[in-house]
């Protein structure tokens, strides 16, 4: 997985899991949420902005039927937009019951930009099977089947996953298995729990709930906790903070403003002057 690659991989994943296959009832999110986040690059001692990215989700129609729509726009800014420039937009659609149906990534990186589809055509906690598909300057670069043991999803897709985790039944040390689909490959993933934990950002702290995360790719320097994520101790659970350690560099993102939650943001808690 080349560097760009990897650091979009990042982003997605922030932004991004279920003990069971299907959402629960009472939702953690509602049509109209904004999230947004500032994306920092380290390289050795050097610590620089590196982009901006905004996560939604609303209420949609795909194909005739009622659907959950998220999605992503990231962004690179100053020095890191001018060694890479990324510019990527990316969708995935949800049933009302929050399984996977379809998902579409706009990828503009440098000179690079293509659209790559991903269909669902099976989803159970036995296997998934999707179609993926890229097309770039008109031709089709790919078009093929990819199979997953149990359930598979997209990269923006694991998001919804993480946000719908029976949060009440976890305890310190459990771990779920999962597949993503990134292009042509088939990544597994592990997502372990923490416990809780709380972030400190200047005259505010948030309660959290941290996640390590075990990647099996290139991409990054080691499989054991390849990213460290921080969901928010509340009923919207919201990311909070990723950290993620690249194969070169290592990456951060911090949430920066939401917009339109469902429920008060009682994670977040002032710190008197």
């Amino acid at each position: 997985m080349k560097r760009s690659k990897a650091f979009g991989v990042f982003v997605v994943s922030i932004l991004v899991y279920s003990s069971t296959l299907f959402a629960q009832q009472d939702l953690p999110f509602q049509s109209g949420e904004q999230l947004d986040f500032s994306i920092q690059y380290k390289y050795g001692i050097v610590m620089v902005k590196a982009g901006t990215a905004q996560y939604s989700i609303k209420d949609h129609i795909f194909r005739g039927e009622p659907a959950i729509r998220t999605s992503l726009s990231f962004k690179t800014v100053g020095v890191v937009d001018a060694a890479y420039r990324m510019k990527d937009t990316l969708y995935t659609h949800f049933t009302p019951e929050l399984i996977p149906v379809f998902h579409r990534k706009y990828l503009n990186e440098g000179k690079t930009s293509y659209i790559e589809d991903i269909d669902y055509k099976n989803f159970s906690t036995t296997s998934t099977t999707v179609r993926s598909k890229r097309v770039r300057d008109g031709d089709v670069r790919f078009d093929t089947l990819l199979t997953a043991k149990g359930v598979g999803y997209d990269m923006l897709g694991i998001f919804t996953f993480v946000r719908t985790l029976d949060y009440c039944d976890l305890k310190p040390g459990d771990t779920f298995g999962l597949t993503t689909f990134v292009g042509r490959d088939v990544v597994p993933m592990s997502v372990r729990y923490i416990g809780q934990a709380f972030l400190d950002k200047g005259s505010i702290k948030y309660k959290a709930l941290k996640f390590g995360i075990d990647i099996i790719d290139p991409a990054f320097t080691e499989p054991k906790n390849a990213m460290e994520v921080w969901i928010s101790d509340d009923q919207n659970h919201i990311p909070l903070k990723l950290r993620a350690k690249l194969k070169i560099g290592a990456a951060e993102a911090e949430l920066t403003s939401t917009k339109n939650l469902k429920y008060p943001f009682d994670a977040k808690i002032e710190i008197p002057k």
